[in-house]
């Protein structure tokens, strides 16, 4: 089980704890990725070959990782699962597959420091920028909650090039979806004067890239696992609480 989740993170196999008093039924599995690095997408499910069986099943299933990397900003993440349903199978390349199958109800939080969260937004844009001689000497990022699912990002950018000072406001939507899908979109990009029209267009070919990205908050699952209900909490740390499972909500 570590080495198939040490496929999410790419620094370190995750600590798999298993507390059994009768196999096939489980009291516990807790699995610890504390300072983990998530830099990429997570990797697409194997193609599944023919039918799966009942492996075991657990009372509860926890995650925790705290200070994950997610391209450079440390974010914790909390999930508990209670009644989960395991199968097994087998890919196309006969290769064995554990899979969860039915989870009665179940609870992931994430959340990040505003100021690390501007922190990666610095250094992503003094990596945009060192090519065409634009420093980005300060950052400041607002965001707010603008309903159960959606969050508004403002982000302003002090950056000089030479003797030349700009401002430049850079503002996004962040909306989660039913599918535990976080999408990114209506990116806007305005800088004052020649050095500030200059930024905008450097980060141009990064904001259209982001524009209509979606990336998962959750590994994907076999089963008809299904997202209940969503909150944001935003303040000095801004906090996305999620309900999940296959029970009725």
């Amino acid at each position: 089980m570590a080495k198939s989740l040490g496929q999410y993170f790419g620094n370190k196999e995750p600590v798999v704890t298993i507390s059994a008093r009768v196999f096939p039924y489980l009291d516990e599995i807790a699995i610890n990725f504390d300072g983990a690095q998530l830099d990429g997408k997570l990797p697409t499910l194997p193609q599944l070959a023919g039918e799966t069986k009942s492996a075991c099943e657990a009372a509860i299933v926890t995650l925790s990782g705290h200070n994950v990397a997610v391209q450079g900003a440390p974010v914790n993440l909390q999930l508990e699962a209670r009644d989960v349903v395991f199968h097994e199978g087998r890919d196309e390349k006969g290769e064995a597959l554990l899979l969860v199958h039915n989870v009665r109800t179940g609870q992931i939080v994430i959340s990040a420091a505003q100021l690390d969260l501007e922190n990666a937004i610095r250094e992503i844009a003094q990596r945009e920028g060192q090519n065409h001689g634009i420093s980005v000497e300060e950052t400041r990022v607002s965001l707010r909650a603008r309903g159960p699912r959606s969050i508004a990002a403002d982000v302003r950018l002090r950056a000089r090039k030479f003797l030349l000072r700009a401002n430049i406001d850079v503002a996004a939507q962040i909306d989660i979806e039913k599918d535990f899908a976080v999408k990114l979109s209506n990116f806007k990009c305005r800088g004052d004067g020649m050095v500030g029209s200059l930024a905008c267009e450097v980060l141009g070919p990064l904001l259209k890239k982001l524009e209509g990205k979606t990336f998962s908050i959750m590994p994907p699952f076999y089963g008809e696992i299904q997202l209940h209900d969503v909150r944001i909490a935003v303040a000095d740390t801004v906090e996305i609480t999620a309900d999940f499972g296959t029970a009725p909500a």
